[in-house]
């Protein structure tokens, strides 16, 4: 389900084995800085520009999707191009709060029921209104369809029916006070009923496209080079700003070859930038960089619990003697900084002020501790500490590093470790596939939830059946089920924070790693996109428009 998501793409093995020589056994001696020189120049969105763009051209890094159907998008690539064109019932902002969109309000009359009140004023590309039709069933479509990515979050859900012209009502098995939230991903997409009839499984290829309500419609797919947007100027929300005409999604994913499109102007956007290109972007005057906020991190998932990772002191031993500091410095160029709770800061959400609290109170400077983790190590049995670790990431030049800077660790403690480098493109089978995955004790990882919402983070990374509990863990299962059946807030955050402590003590089934920044590109002719992290499910280049130049 969520596949591993690497910034920066394949270099040459000499350069990857350059840096991480540089990066092994040394703390990096400066702090994290962002795009403007800052660790605290963080951008939310970029300034706001007043002239219209005939045509633009914007990258997306990780190459061509395989659809643009939003049913099974759920990737840097797809969602970057959908979010412009498909459109959920409620919208995630990008200072990472949830609101109303094409859901106007919603009740919870009881326990078990969610009414949606929509919009009267949305139309489709085609002209057409959408309805509470087009509404339930879209929904409906995610609780049935097995090939949903998103089904999963309907697992609470009885059914799903049109009550008035202008709205929907959701039965639940069980309460679920998860479940209003997911909405604001493609939990909640809204699709026109009658083109997926027409269609059926060829919606989202290059020869059909979609049927969406968004800013900007499905235009051309030129397979191995663009999919095409146009403006949508029947598009009923008037406080974005609207003013690209045209998008060009490019699939380039060759660092060199991105960096020089960006310097050159050739391309005049992208998110994620190549690591590698990161200081002559900010040097250049071709256009700016900015970093903002981000739910992303760079976690290691403990795979195999019946190896020396099943031990919780090892477990914590060797997230101690991690120089997680100067891996955020070194391989992923100053944007990563440690991480103090297995979920970030962004994802907080209702349980901020709590979560804050107890972060604050483990908080740590990512500085290797080998001391204190050989000491830790020297309680655990003889035979635990003789087990091999292995760990396996994907062979890209950030991942490698990553890797190199792991088994240094490893190695400083006595840990017999090994490093296995898998090809890229078959690294999600280690993920997804216990046969692929054997006994390897450790899996890289870089993620992003649904929702800035820290129960979604939770249910994907450590409740069982979470796409990255691979290990199986359960320690947190009933807390987790009474969290999500509890209305109240406060309640629910305090039953976060129990999480987030049992997951801290027992450094399980994820070691915390570290979190990051978000990056956008923006040429000198363009400003106004987000540079938080919101492209995946917010209509991002809706906010684009011209400096004048």
């Amino acid at each position: 389900m969520y596949s591993p998501r690497p910034r920066g793409r394949t270099k040459a093995l000499a350069a990857v084995v350059a840096a991480a020589l540089a990066l092994a056994g040394c703390s990096a001696g400066t702090s994290g800085t962002g795009a403007s020189g800052s660790s605290d120049a963080l951008t939310t969105l970029t300034p706001a520009g007043s002239g219209t763009v005939d045509k633009i051209t914007w990258n997306v890094f990780q190459g061509e999707p395989q659809t643009v159907d939003p049913f099974h998008a759920a990737d840097y690539t797809p969602n970057m191009i959908n979010s412009n064109m498909c459109e959920t019932l409620f919208a995630q902002t990008p200072d990472f709060k949830i609101k109303p969109n094409l859901a106007t309000s919603y009740t919870n009359p009881d326990p078990k029921t969610w009414v949606y009140k929509l919009r009267d004023d949305v139309t489709f590309w085609d002209g057409s209104p959408m309805t509470a039709d087009d509404v339930a069933w879209s929904m409906n479509h995610n609780l049935t369809d097995k090939t949903s990515f998103y089904g999963y979050l309907y697992r609470n859900v009885a059914s799903i029916t049109k009550t008035g012209t202008a709205e929907v009502t959701v039965k639940l098995k069980a309460p679920d006070y998860l479940f209003n939230d997911e909405l604001a991903s493609y939990a909640g997409v809204v699709v026109q009923k009658k083109f997926y009839e027409r269609h059926g499984d060829k919606v989202g290829t290059p020869g059909v496209g979609v049927m969406c309500t968004g800013p900007y419609k499905f235009a051309k797919w030129t397979q191995g080079q663009s999919i095409s947007a146009s403006r949508y100027d029947g598009y009923w929300n008037k406080e974005l700003p609207l003013k690209v005409k045209h998008i060009d999604f490019t699939f380039l994913t060759d660092d060199s070859a991105i960096t020089s499109g960006l310097l050159s102007g050739q391309i005049d956007g992208t998110y994620g930038p190549p690591t590698a290109g990161l200081s002559q972007l900010r040097a250049s005057s071709a256009g700016k960089l900015y970093s903002g906020p981000a739910p992303l991190a760079v976690t290691l998932v403990v795979a195999n619990d019946k190896g020396a990772m099943g031990n919780a002191d090892v477990r914590k031993a060797l997230q101690m003697a991690i120089d997680w500091k100067g891996i955020g410095q070194q391989v992923y160029g100053g944007e990563g900084s440690p991480a103090s709770l297995q979920t970030v800061p962004a994802v907080y959400g209702f349980a901020k002020d709590e979560l804050t609290k107890y972060a604050d109170s483990v908080k740590t400077d990512g500085t290797p501790k080998i001391d204190a983790a050989k000491k830790l190590l020297a309680g655990v049995p003889a035979d635990v500490k003789a087990k091999q670790i292995s760990l396996v990431v994907p062979q890209q030049a950030e991942t490698q590093q990553l890797g190199v800077g792991i088994k240094d660790a490893a190695d400083r403690m006595g840990l017999k470790f090994k490093l296995n480098v898998v090809p890229a493109t078959g690294y999600s089978n280690y993920l997804y596939d216990p046969a692929t995955r054997g006994d390897t004790d450790l899996l890289y990882t870089q993620f992003w939830p649904n929702i800035p919402n820290p129960l979604d983070w939770l249910g994907i990374t450590a409740v069982s059946g979470g796409s990255f509990n691979q290990s199986g863990y359960k320690g947190v299962d009933d807390l987790y089920a009474k969290a999500v059946g509890e209305k109240d807030d406060k309640a629910r955050a305090q039953l976060v924070v129990q999480m987030e402590k049992k997951l801290h003590d027992e450094m399980t089934p994820m070691l915390s790693g570290i979190q990051l920044t978000n990056d956008v590109w923006l040429g000198s002719r363009i400003t106004g996109a987000p540079a938080a992290f919101d492209y995946v499910y917010y209509p991002w280049a809706a906010h684009l428009a011209g400096t004048g130049k």
